[in-house]
Parts: structure tokens; sequence; C-alpha cells
């Protein structure tokens, strides 16, 4: 399992329903909406401020 880094839920990386990959390192959401904001700003939810 592996954390939606926007929303904090808990996701399964074989039924996500979206990935994106930044600084080599691959991310699974549970929705688009969260992929699309991760893609728009991916430092801000990486560093905890979000």
């Amino acid at each position: 399992m592996a954390k939606d880094p926007v929303c904090g839920m808990e996701v399964d990386e074989n039924k996500a329903a979206a990935a994106s990959t930044y600084g080599g390192k691959t991310y699974f959401f549970c929705a688009k909406g969260c992929k699309a904001a991760f893609d728009k700003e991916p430092d801000k939810y990486l560093s905890g401020k979000a």
C-alpha cells in the first residue's frame, strides 16, 4: 500500500486511479484530481506543508 501524498489516503499500487513519477520516485493517487494537484505543485505536497 502507498499513501496518496495529496489527501493521505492509503492506495493499493495495483489499483491506483493514477500515478506520477517525480524525483525518480513513483507516487500513487486515489483519484485523478489528486494526481492533477500533485503534478501542478509536487514540492508543496512532498514538503508536508500542503
